[in-house]
């Protein structure tokens, strides 16, 4: 398991912003979906050779590539597992804040866009259903779409009176499609890596 400097200074300043004690909790909830992702993997006869914990989330290296189908189990375990922490602790005594950390972090993740798991489902049902290439060109185009919607509902929101919380979260997930965008395009192979990466 490797964890970069990059998480290690963003978690730093995240705690030291946070008044009501919500890192930990949030770093408990990226933790059992991550081990929902592990589960789903063990259960899938795939073996992880590395985990990479940086600023923008987890990355899990397999020692063999996933079917389409396996890919698509594998993605839609962590979200399944945060589902499921959201409804079983929303009805227990004080466990209302880390069921909604939950159930963010199950809703965020399935948005369709870039490495979360919402996009690498609709990569991989795309690329079952019409092949690689062409997965991988629509997939661009409504990862700039969906960006750019959550990007433009942040600039909405901000200017009624709420938080820069979706703009930022916006403009991080844009940072990191351009990112991707580039190292595809340096290396064509990276469009489909034997490795399966979350966006945490």
């Amino acid at each position: 398991m490797e964890v970069t400097g990059g998480f290690l200074l963003l978690a730093a300043w995240l705690n030291y912003l946070d008044g009501q004690g919500v890192v930990p909790l949030a770093l408990l909830a990226c933790a059992l979906h991550e081990l929902g992702h592990l589960l789903a993997l063990r259960l899938l006869g795939t073996g992880v050779r590395r985990v990479t914990v940086t600023a923008v989330g987890a990355e899990m290296e397999v020692d063999r590539p996933l079917s389409y189908g396996g890919e698509i189990l594998a993605a839609l375990a962590g979200p399944l597992v945060s589902l499921a922490l959201a409804l079983v602790l929303c009805r227990l005594p004080g466990g209302a804040m880390f069921a909604g950390l939950n159930l963010v972090l199950c809703c965020f993740n399935l948005l369709p866009i870039g490495r979360l798991d919402g996009g690498r489902v609709l990569r991989c049902t795309l690329s079952w259903l019409l092949g690689p290439q062409a997965a991988w060109r629509l997939c661009r185009w409504s990862d700039r779409l969906f960006s750019g919607a959550a990007a433009a509902l942040g600039l909405f929101l901000l200017g009624a009176g709420a938080g820069p919380t979706l703009l930022l979260t916006a403009l991080w997930l844009c940072c990191n499609l351009a990112l991707e965008t580039r190292l595809c395009i340096k290396n064509p192979l990276r469009r489909n890596p034997h490795r399966r990466g979350r966006a945490a």
